[in-house]
């Protein structure tokens, strides 16, 4: 349904209604007859993209995919990404201090970055349609370079690295913006949605471009966790490649770096907090920078009880603990003991992972300031890493017979009930 188009299929319906709002404001023309698999020409080469195109191809089968019919003649282009790079290395933003060390290293690059005309269709459509994914490509891509050229990496493996940053969340295109621009965490319908534009991006790249199947790959996985908790392959160790890892650490990083105050501390601690969910030579980057700069965290809340979100996961442990045994005894099959195996083995790490901390039997009101903020960012770590938990459950339960589903329904409705 949110796959792009390939050859004798229907132009994925967001794709298409991004493309032609973005040739309301960027010349996009065809570079190429579109025909639909029956010879019929929908739309002549060199013709401008308009909203009538929109009518021409609603379910009408193409020969080519439409990605490779259309070229955006404006929009994001090779110089307007080297300006805005250079824009950003000279501003005050948390990313320009980490990066500005390798300010003249990213800028020679960025001159020699091939930029393909697919890739550069679909960030001007997503420029189009959701301006503030531009910003975060950059940030990314510059971010991504920074780190790949702080460990001497090739010229190449520069390029290669922006390319991943920029490109990353190129599969957003193809989903419904209603599951992009939430304010709030996404429930299962929305996460099943999401979860895919990894997947998208990946084949996009891959069967539409001539960039390294390296590339494709990394994005694909940039959610992805070494301990089997990200998505949407549950990837573990050495099945993440090195770009991968990469890009998981600069997607975490930018996404808590949204916050207004002490934005590195916050990136700092969530890279750090679950050993062994990202690799240490690239998050060891943002750590660095985050000890390099001096951050006021601002008022923090006096009222954060870790001891009782510890409960909550001792009780979700011993209940998902005892369900297995049931399960087991029952004789009941693999794939719903696996679901609930699979919510131990999570609970399990956050448990550790939350005693290492040595914070949970502080009191937030009688904590010094520096104590009180980093029990705040443990208590949002822990409620965002729970919310994951939760969701996974639900969507291998999905799988489930509806029977199986009941059995371990208390498991995710137990962490669905979590405290806030």
């Amino acid at each position: 349904m949110y796959a792009f188009q390939t050859a004798g299929s229907e132009p994925n319906p967001h794709a298409l209604a991004a493309l032609v709002k973005a040739s309301e404001q960027h010349a996009i023309v065809a570079s190429r007859d579109i025909v639909d698999v029956r010879g019929v020409k929908l739309w002549a080469q060199g013709q401008a993209v308009s909203a009538s195109l929109h009518q021409r191809l609603i379910d009408r089968r193409l020969q080519n995919p439409l990605e490779v019919c259309l070229m955006a003649e404006g929009g994001v282009t090779p110089f307007s990404l080297l300006s805005d790079l250079s824009e950003l290395i000279d501003s005050s933003s948390p990313i320009a201090f980490m990066i500005r060390p390798w300010a003249s290293v990213l800028l020679e690059q960025m001159q020699h970055i091939p930029l393909h005309s697919v890739a550069q269709l679909m960030l001007t459509a997503s420029l189009a349609t959701r301006p503030a994914t531009l910003p975060h490509a950059l940030a990314a891509m510059a971010l991504a370079g920074a780190m790949v050229a702080s460990r001497q990496g090739s010229p190449q493996d520069i390029r290669l690295a922006m390319l991943g940053g920029l490109l990353h969340d190129i599969g957003e295109v193809y989903i419904h913006p209603q599951y992009l621009d939430y304010g709030q965490p996404l429930d299962l319908m929305g996460h099943k949605h999401l979860v895919i534009h990894p997947r998208v991006g990946q084949m996009l790249l891959s069967t539409l471009t001539d960039y390294p199947a390296a590339l494709s790959r990394a994005v694909g996985e940039h959610h992805e966790r070494l301990d089997r908790s990200g998505y949407p392959a549950r990837l573990e160790g050495d099945e993440v490649s090195t770009l991968g890892r990469v890009l998981a650490v600069t997607e975490v990083t930018l996404g808590i770096m949204r916050w207004p105050n002490a934005p590195l501390t916050r990136a700092s601690f969530a890279l750090r907090v679950v050993p062994g969910e990202f690799d240490p030579v690239w998050a060891s980057f943002v750590w660095d920078a985050a000890r390099e700069v001096d951050e006021n965290p601002g008022a923090t809340a006096n009222t954060i009880d870790l001891y009782q979100q510890l409960a909550d996961i001792d009780q979700q442990l011993v209940q998902a603990q005892t369900l297995g045994q049931e399960l087991q005894d029952q004789g009941r099959t693999l794939p719903v003991i696996n679901v609930v195996t699979q919510a131990m083995h999570r609970l399990d790490r956050l448990r550790v992972a939350w005693n290492a901390l040595g914070l949970w039997r502080v009191s937030a009101g009688d904590a010094p300031q520096a104590e009180r903020f980093e029990l705040e960012l443990a208590h949002v770590e822990l409620r965002q890493r729970m919310r994951s938990v939760q969701r996974e459950c639900l969507l291998v339960s999905d799988r489930l017979g509806e029977a199986e589903k009941f059995r371990v329904a208390p498991l995710w409705k137990g962490l669905m009930a979590g405290r806030d």
